[in-house]
């Protein structure tokens, strides 16, 4: 028999935490001393003490692992409830480090707004017509300007899986482009595609087949870093945009020329603002 500290030292658990599983009916000790009331344990018990945790790890009420466990869920239920479980946590651990990268950017922004220059560096900006483009793309909705990553990111796997599966030969590297639709952003993920591309090959991938519209003039320029430094970049575009008495006239585009594969640090994305 084990004594109520090593059974809670090999489950994991309190001993605090134990006594309120015994009150709750949910683990009872093998043994209670009737002299002493000392709480002895078997370790045959582990195994409903690890049930126990994994159960409420996964976020069940003690009432809700009691159920369970007095329903005896299958062992290969029970792993994969949990591998649910780990994939749900590593998703949240990853949104909130993009979330933390988001706020130290922020705060490298502020602590720059005094500086002479800005910190992000880009190549010096040209005006040029903008030709159309033949893209097939996916497409969501971002009702909050800092979750853009947060859903292109994945937009550019899935297109880029799906290209490459119904083996389309884009015309040109990736391009994101962004609108406004009331107060949400439709962002999208595309590639260029020739006039052979058809609705129904781009349907048959699981894309939409769409057409950039040529734009008479637009100010351009090119980031050469970190993918961080995107949201710096286009604010300094905006403010060499006001700065040369132009203003906002139609959609923006992302050209990723190089997308990091030599290095985070390592990106080429040229930036594309209509103006008028």
């Amino acid at each position: 028999m084990l004594s109520i500290g090593d059974f809670a030292r090999l489950a994991g658990v309190s001993v605090r935490m134990l006594r309120h599983y015994d009150a709750l009916g949910l683990l009872r000790p093998a043994r209670v001393d009737p002299a002493s009331g000392y709480r002895s344990y078997s370790a045959a018990q582990l195994d409903r003490a690890n049930r126990l945790v994994a159960l409420k790890d996964l976020g069940f009420t003690l009432e809700d692992c009691g159920r369970l466990l007095g329903d005896d869920v299958p062992v290969e239920q029970l792993r994969g409830m949990l591998r649910l479980r780990r994939a749900e946590l590593a998703a949240q651990i990853d949104a909130d480090r993009a979330r933390l990268e988001q706020v130290e950017h922020r705060l490298r922004m502020i602590e720059k707004e005094n500086a002479m220059s800005p910190s992000v560096v880009l190549d010096a900006y040209t005006e040029q017509a903008l030709p159309a483009v033949r893209v097939v793309q996916l497409s969501g909705r971002v009702s909050d300007g800092q979750q853009v990553g947060e859903v292109v990111g994945p937009l550019f796997g899935r297109v880029d899986h799906a290209v490459h599966a119904a083996r389309l030969e884009p015309t040109g590297p990736s391009i994101g482009h962004y609108t406004m639709d009331g107060e949400a952003m439709v962002a999208a993920a595309a590639y260029p595609v020739g006039p052979d591309v058809g609705a129904d090959a781009a349907a048959a991938a699981g894309l939409e087949l769409a057409e950039l519209s040529a734009e008479p003039r637009a100010l351009v320029t090119t980031l050469r870093g970190p993918l961080s430094d995107i949201g710096e970049a286009w604010q300094t575009l905006s403010r060499e945009v006001e700065a040369r008495g132009l203003s906002f006239a139609g959609p923006c585009r992302e050209v990723y020329h190089a997308s990091g594969e030599d290095g985070p640090d390592h990106w080429v994305i040229e930036l594309q603002q209509p103006v008028a």
